[in-house]
């Protein structure tokens, strides 16, 4: 005859149960979370639009840009939108100062229209360059026919990778920059 403990029947159970719930668990609780409609969905994108295949940019040869940095290249005559977009990437560029010798900023500009000296004094650190044949303009005209290009973000290689469009979010750009470069850039 065989007695067993209820006290010893019921632990066993128990943990059976127990173990059930933690391999079964999460299945059922994934699953009704999708089938009630809840989603995660991550930051999808970048602010600016990926340049598929990448592009060089026709600089000028005696002006090339130096080789080991990410480059915020703003091309054309200066105007209000250009001015305003170089002032943003001048905030960008200080809000990182782990990646300033890394990130440097060129303003392309058709011969005779650079910046006049007080806009270049607000602005340290700036590369200009003059786009003597228009070819730069050009070239980011062709990036995107049907829409301005504010300013495009050149890889080390000379590649141009991003494209931002007039209406850019400032932050988003920042956000971009700092992923990219974090990836890229050695601490």
């Amino acid at each position: 005859m065989q007695t067993t403990l209820p006290h010893g029947r019921r632990r066993g159970r128990l943990t059976l149960l127990a173990l059930a719930a933690l391999f079964l668990g999460p299945m059922l609780f994934s699953w009704g979370y999708q089938k009630l409609g809840f989603t995660w969905h991550p930051d999808p994108s970048l602010s600016g639009t990926l340049i598929e295949p990448p592009v060089e940019l026709p600089l000028p040869a005696s002006e090339r840009l130096p080789a080991g940095r990410w480059w915020l290249v703003v091309a054309g005559p200066c105007d209000d939108a250009c001015w305003q977009a170089l002032v943003d990437l001048r905030q960008i560029w200080r809000s990182l100062p782990r990646f300033q010798q890394a990130l440097g900023r060129v303003y392309v500009h058709p011969v005779g229209q650079g910046l006049a000296e007080a806009q270049q004094e607000q602005m340290p650190a700036l590369v200009q360059m003059e786009d003597t044949d228009g070819r730069v303009q050009a070239t980011l005209s062709g990036l995107a026919p049907d829409a301005r290009t504010a300013f495009v973000l050149v890889d080390p290689g000379g590649l141009a990778m991003l494209r931002y469009a007039p209406d850019y979010d400032a932050r988003g750009v920042r956000d971009d920059l700092d992923h990219l470069l974090r990836r890229f850039v050695p601490n």
